[in-house]
């Protein structure tokens, strides 16, 4: 029986392989699920408070998770609001059900 599963990944960009390297990490991961069980902006002092780790590690883990694309930001007077951008979030469920 031949099997079915794509040689390559059809239509993986760099922008994907980015995006699965900063939810390789546990605390990234925990953080970007944080903001998708929110459904909705947080701030990044509600996010902290959501995944228990220290202030500076989840401003550093917002940055890279905007960075690759999982997450947008955008600035409310004093507080950046951040948010899940489920485009890109379809785009790498595509990628990874494509062959199934």
């Amino acid at each position: 029986m031949k099997s079915r599963c794509c040689p390559h990944p059809t239509g993986a960009r760099t922008n994907h392989v980015e995006a699965f390297k900063a939810l390789a990490h546990i605390d990234r991961l925990r953080t970007f699920f944080a903001l998708v069980r929110a459904r909705k902006e947080m701030p990044a002092g509600a996010v902290q408070r959501a995944v228990g780790l220290p202030a500076p590690s989840v401003s550093r883990h917002l940055d890279q998770l905007r960075r690759a694309g999982l997450i947008a930001s955008r600035r409310r007077e004093r507080n950046i609001l951040y948010r899940v951008r489920p485009e890109m979030v379809s785009d790498l469920v595509r990628l990874l059900t494509a062959c199934c």
